[in-house]
């Protein structure tokens, strides 16, 4: 169904998925009047691989005409997984997505201050996912929210000392990130529905 928007994530959404509740708000406030529905799958509370063994009830099931999928954090703060297995775990997640589904796809990179132990770890997760973006850029798009907040951290840093940070210092996103994200997914998908 064109109208319909799932978002499927982890913590990158807040531990609650504060993120994604704000971010179907934004849309309403904005759209008032388009039919849109939302199905939220945040913050997941299993792992990427039973993820993609359960993607025919959870996630095609669902018959979205957009995903958008956060995820990657989780793996990373549980340990024993890097940037590189957690990057071949997504491919794998987005390969069948694109073989079984119409959607269309946004994948949302992480900013690096998320997971503050290994933020090589972290970027080359991001680097991953715009290279999976490359592979078939008519259905997939990138949601590039760690570049978005690093842009809104320069600026905030030139306020001085009334800045407000996004990330507590173990890496989980403040009020304010999750707001931002929610704002940033609200532009993009309205932006995006009005070029469909």
């Amino acid at each position: 169904m064109e109208n319909r928007v799932l978002v499927i994530g982890d913590e990158l959404f807040g531990p609650k998925g504060e993120a994604a509740n704000r971010f179907v708000e934004a849309v309403l406030c904005r759209e008032p009047s388009r039919p849109i529905q939302f199905s939220l799958n945040v913050p997941v509370a299993v792992s990427l691989s039973q993820i993609k063994a359960r993607l025919s009830s959870d996630v095609i099931g669902k018959n979205a005409g957009r995903i958008i999928v956060g995820l990657g954090l989780r793996e990373l703060n549980q340990g024993g997984a890097d940037g590189a297995s957690v990057a071949n775990l997504l491919l794998l997640l987005v390969n069948e997505l694109v073989n079984k589904t119409q959607s269309r796809l946004f994948l949302l990179t992480i900013p690096s201050e998320m997971f503050p132990i290994a933020i090589n770890e972290v970027e080359f997760l991001n680097t991953s996912i715009r290279e999976i973006i490359k592979m078939n850029e008519n259905r997939i798009a990138l949601l590039d929210f760690a570049k978005y907040a690093e842009e809104f951290k320069e600026k905030q840093m030139a306020r001085g000392k009334f800045g407000r940070s996004l990330f507590m210092e173990n890496g989980e996103p403040t009020s304010l990130c999750c707001m931002l994200l929610a704002l940033y997914l609200q532009d993009r998908l309205v932006e995006d529905l009005k070029e469909m």
